[in-house]
């Protein structure tokens, strides 16, 4: 079980608490888009000091809409319960996730996804991998059931192209993880150094 003291803000209840506290380490999404190459390495250590807000745009409003949807039928399918809450890693308190759901014995998170092009179970894009490993890493979770729905296009307007989302189970991948550990401790001292 995750302890009380490692839930550290909700989304929801507090918005700006939540987005002030995942500056204080290192996220799934950062971590995941740091691991791309120097590139990506590079332009986050860019991005992170600026008051960035990303505009809205029809794929995210899309996202945004069906994500509540998907949870639910996380719950029903799965005993996933929908989570807004980030949490940090029992030892290092600067590696930190915010995984979609979470079982009630936090042994299995859930992570949720829109997109235009269906994917294969092997072949789910290495950024949501990555993602989802350091989510795993964070909650010490046995696994993750990713879930995601395809959208398409009609009459102008995003709509879902099934009546459900599909879902895959990933398994804790322990080589990736470390690789993942590494380079968010490169990317939280040049943070740090850089401030």
């Amino acid at each position: 079980m995750i302890s009380p003291n490692r839930f550290l803000a909700s989304k929801s209840l507090f918005p700006q608490t939540w987005a002030d506290a995942r500056r204080l380490g290192v996220t799934a999404t950062m971590v995941a888009k740091a691991a791309s190459g120097p590139g990506g390495f590079e332009q986050l250590l860019a991005e992170f000091e600026q008051e960035w807000i990303e505009p809205d745009n029809p794929y995210m409003k899309f996202g945004r809409d069906w994500e509540p949807i998907i949870a639910l039928q996380m719950k029903r399918e799965f005993s996933l319960m929908p989570n807004d809450w980030l949490i940090r890693h029992e030892e290092f308190a600067h590696h930190l996730a915010t995984p979609d759901c979470l079982s009630l014995d936090h042994r299995v998170i859930g992570e949720i996804k829109t997109t235009g092009k269906d994917w294969e179970e092997k072949k789910i894009p290495i950024q949501y991998r990555r993602q989802v490993q350091w989510q795993l890493h964070v909650t010490g979770a046995d696994f993750c059931v990713f879930s995601w729905m395809l959208r398409e296009e009609r009459d102008g307007v995003f709509a879902p192209a099934w009546f459900d989302a599909k879902s895959i189970e990933i398994q804790r991948d322990e080589d990736m993880i470390e690789q993942l550990i590494e380079t968010a401790e490169k990317l939280w001292e040049r943070m740090n150094n850089e401030r």
